[in-house]
C-alpha cells in the first residue's frame, strides 16, 4: 500500500485542505486533474511490471469509491494536443464533482481507495488536481439540449491569472468558466480559472494553434484540445 498523503507524484496542499471543515457543506466541488504519466510504471514496492503509466493508472480507476461518497466522474478526457505550456505534456484530462470539498478527503481514507492507489502512483509522474468551482454566469444552460458529436472536442485553458487574454476561435462554445480555489496536490504554482470551450467540428489542429499564438502573454497558462471519453461534462455543467 502506498502512502497517498506523501505521494511521488506532487505535494498535497495541506494548508488548503485544513480548511475544508469550515467550507460550505452543500458546494459542489469540482476536481480537475492534469495528468501526466511514467512512460513505464513504478511500483513503490518494487515489484516487476511491463505496464506503461497510463495502464497502470487505468487499473488505479477509482469508480467504486467515487459512488460510495456520492461523487460522480465528469468527465474522462484524452489530451490531443498541447498549445500552450511546456514544463509538463499532459496526456489526460478528468474531473470528478465531489458534493462538498471534504468528501475528497474522506475518499482518500476509505481502504478500498488506499488499495487502489498503488496503481495511481506507479504510473503516473506528476499530476496537478485543483479544487474548481464553476461560475454560473457563465454557463451554457442550452447545452442541455444539444446532441454532440461523439468526435467532438474540448479546449480547456487553465490560467494563473483571470486577466490572461482568451483563446478565441470561430463558433467555439463557452461551456463554463471555472474559479480555481486553490491546488489539491500539484506544485508551487497558483491557478485563477479553468476555460472550457466546445469547439466546431471544423475547427483545425493549425487554426487552435494560430489563436493560441494570437493570446500570447507571459501568464503561466495551459491550452490543452481534448477528446472525451468518459462522462457526460457538458450536461454536467449545464446543470450545475
Amino acid at each position: 500500500m502506498t502512502d497517498v498523503l506523501a505521494p511521488r507524484y506532487g505535494t498535497i496542499n495541506l494548508p488548503y485542505i485544513s480548511t475544508w471543515p469550515s467550507k460550505p457543506m452543500d458546494e459542489p466541488m469540482w476536481a480537475l486533474n492534469l495528468m501526466h504519466y511514467r512512460t513505464k510504471a513504478e511500483y513503490a514496492d518494487g515489484r516487476e511490471t511491463n505496464l506503461t503509466g497510463w495502464e497502470a493508472d487505468n487499473l488505479y480507476s477509482p469508480l467504486g469509491p467515487i459512488a460510495a461518497i456520492g461523487a460522480e466522474l465528469v468527465i474522462v478526457a484524452i489530451v490531443v494536443d498541447q498549445t500552450a505550456g511546456s514544463d509538463y505534456k499532459w496526456d489526460r484530462v478528468a474531473i470528478v464533482r465531489y458534493p462538498n470539498r471534504q468528501a475528497l478527503a474522506d475518499m482518500n481514507m476509505s481502504p478500498e481507495f488506499q488499495d487502489l492507489h498503488i496503481h495511481k502512483d506507479a504510473g503516473m509522474k506528476f499530476t496537478i488536481v485543483s479544487a474548481t468551482f464553476p461560475q454560473p454566469e457563465t454557463v451554457d444552460r442550452s447545452l442541455l439540449d444539444t446532441d454532440t458529436s461523439p468526435e467532438s472536442l474540448l479546449l480547456l485553458q487553465v490560467v494563473a491569472d483571470a486577466a490572461a487574454p482568451e483563446v478565441e476561435l470561430p463558433g467555439a462554445r463557452r461551456v463554463g468558466t471555472f474559479t480555481i480555489e486553490d491546488n489539491v496536490i500539484g506544485d508551487d504554482r497558483k491557478w485563477a480559472e479553468a476555460r472550457w470551450d466546445l469547439l466546431p467540428s471544423s475547427t483545425s489542429a493549425e487554426a487552435i494553434r494560430e489563436a493560441t499564438d494570437a493570446a500570447a502573454t507571459d501568464i503561466d497558462r495551459y491550452v490543452l484540445t481534448i477528446k472525451p471519453q468518459l462522462g457526460d461534462f457538458l450536461r454536467a455543467v449545464a446543470k450545475s
